[in-house]
């Protein structure tokens, strides 16, 4: 089975390579990857990871190397935590709010490159999608990787942006109440968005509703973890 799949592995990579690959045979490869055992994904994570970074490449999105986009998320964070200083030293609202929504932004990707890294996943490079920084997995790495450790992984997603709202909604009260209100508001829609992604991961509901249909759920934390726990349960 391993050395079929590899076979297939390379020729879809050589479509790729050749520009002629349409969607569809690597999304059917991967569910078959998904059902192997624990050493055979491994034995095929190097190519997975491979021909996973040359379609992505083909999105056009903006890249960095993995360091650079990491020191980049570290200098925002600091630069949030020194308004988030400066906010609090001089009673400001505005860079209270300020530093919220930027480390609403890094601490995200931050919690999950840890929580990944802890539990063996790897990373290829940074990225933008849109205007939001994100981080490549190595896409091999993380099929060879044990379920619960995939479960966690995207879990970990749902926690950097609110753990952010909820540390500075702590410390603008009582005296910055403007900041306090729109801190502990963005806390809690957050929180439901990230439920509302897992519930519909877990049901298999590929797009949002209300207005959001180009939205795909499939691209996040919470949904991925909704439909690595169906699943367990359909397993």
């Amino acid at each position: 089975m391993v050395d079929e799949l590899r076979t297939a592995l390379s020729s879809i990579e050589r479509d790729i390579d050749g520009g002629s690959y349409r969607p569809g045979p690597w999304q059917a490869i991967i569910r078959r990857v998904r059902s192997l055992a624990d050493a055979d994904r491994a034995q095929l994570a190097d190519d997975v990871t491979r021909i996973s970074d040359k379609l992505h490449r083909r999105g056009g999105h903006k890249i960095a190397t993995f360091n650079t986009g990491l020191a980049l998320e570290g200098v925002a964070t600091v630069i949030g935590l020194a308004l988030l200083g400066g906010g609090l030293h001089t009673s400001s609202n505005l860079l209270v709010i300020l530093a919220a929504l930027i480390l609403t932004g890094t601490l995200q990707p931050l919690v999950k490159l840890a929580v990944g890294t802890g539990v063996g996943i790897s990373y290829s490079y940074a990225y933008l999608l849109g205007y939001e920084p994100r981080f490549k997995m190595r896409y091999g790495s993380y099929l060879a990787a044990p379920r619960w450790a995939r479960i966690v992984l995207h879990l970990s997603g749902m926690i950097g942006s609110p753990l952010a709202l909820w540390i500075v909604k702590g410390l603008a009260a009582p005296d910055l109440t403007v900041a306090w209100a729109l801190c502990a508001i963005a806390f809690w829609l957050v929180n439901a968005l990230n439920l509302i992604l897992l519930l519909f991961g877990f049901a298999g509901i590929p797009r949002l509703p209300f207005g959001l249909s180009r939205v795909p759920v499939w691209q996040t934390s919470g949904s991925v973890a909704g439909s690595e726990l169906r699943e367990v349960l359909d397993a």
